[in-house]
């Protein structure tokens, strides 16, 4: 039987970390090996709550970086720096894995189903299998061109790309000249800019990833946030404003990553998870204190109801 590690990084949500970690091994403890923990700005976290999951498995193994990259994006210059490197999202546990997948997982998803076992079962040789795309940023989407199926498919030329962004029909977080003035994306925008494998759940396979990755091979790291385009300092006084004093786009999680290994000759396995798992409104709850203590009594909930915690 195939043995996968898991990749999660915790910052803060306790109770949902327990419930993602917990609710995981139910439904497929059977392929777990080793969890590689990441304790995000742990000074921080201290006020959000104990992350008290630690104390009830013993195949976890944490790693606090010795800095906080979060979603700011890279310094590219420094990935040769292992302690650098290593405050990248998931890279601590991508690098010293011995196991030739590892399941990437968010401290916020509550599982239903075996997705391990499903996710394994789809794979095949490709790098990674999950859920394909942040379609909701992506024009093409929008215009009913491309989809998590079809992004093998659908590789439309700089011209025609951004011909759709001039008239996004939907949320799109940047405007067409951001694009203009991305080299890499001016060369070949597809993959296109909002394509990745999502992580708050993808299988890697690292026997394939690893040697491709950084600080191995070429590819940026998986959970690295990648800027491009042109960074301008604000003047004396002037406020920050988008698409003039930053001209270009960000590369959200995987998104860097998932080019990089396209453009090496990969391709991922789409895979709809919503039958074995929920993700809790990620990124938004960290910035929303009534939805993060919703979520956090949510999943105090399901733990004292289904894995029969008590709290005091």
């Amino acid at each position: 039987m195939k043995k996968v590690d898991v990749l999660i990084n915790a910052y803060g949500k306790p109770f949902q970390t327990a419930l993602s970690l917990l609710s995981l091994i139910k439904h497929s403890g059977k392929w777990i090996d080793r969890i590689w923990f990441v304790s995000d700005r742990p000074e921080e976290t201290k006020t959000l709550g104990r992350q008290f999951v630690l104390h009830l498995l013993d195949n976890i193994t944490v790693y606090v970086p010795s800095d906080w990259r979060w979603i700011n994006h890279i310094d590219e210059k420094r990935l040769t720096e292992d302690d650098y490197r290593h405050s990248i999202r998931y890279q601590y546990g991508w690098e010293h894995s011995d196991k030739d997948f590892a399941l990437v997982i968010h401290n916020d998803v509550y599982f239903k189903g075996d997705a391990a076992g499903v996710l394994l079962g789809v794979i095949g040789n490709r790098i990674a299998a999950g859920e394909i795309g942040l379609c909701c940023q992506c024009p093409a989407f929008h215009h009913k061109k491309c989809s998590p199926d079809k992004y093998l498919e659908f590789r439309p030329t700089l011209k025609e790309f951004i011909m759709m962004a001039s008239d996004p029909k939907g949320y799109i977080p940047t405007d067409v000249s951001s694009y203009m003035v991305c080299p890499t994306l001016r060369k070949n925008p597809w993959p296109l800019p909002s394509c990745r494998v999502n992580e708050w759940c993808a299988l890697i396979n690292l026997k394939i990833a690893r040697p491709l990755t950084s600080p191995f091979g070429p590819a940026r790291p998986f959970g690295a946030h990648v800027f491009e385009g042109v960074m301008q300092e604000p003047k004396e006084g002037q406020k920050w404003q988008e698409f003039k004093t930053h001209l270009g786009i960000v590369y959200d999680t995987g998104m860097a990553w998932f080019r990089d290994v396209h453009h090496a000759g990969q391709t991922c396995a789409h895979q709809d998870l919503s039958a074995v798992m929920e993700h809790w409104t990620g990124h938004k709850a960290l910035f929303d204190t009534n939805l993060y203590e919703s979520n956090e009594q949510r999943a105090k909930s399901i733990l004292e109801q289904e894995f029969r915690l008590k709290f005091s």
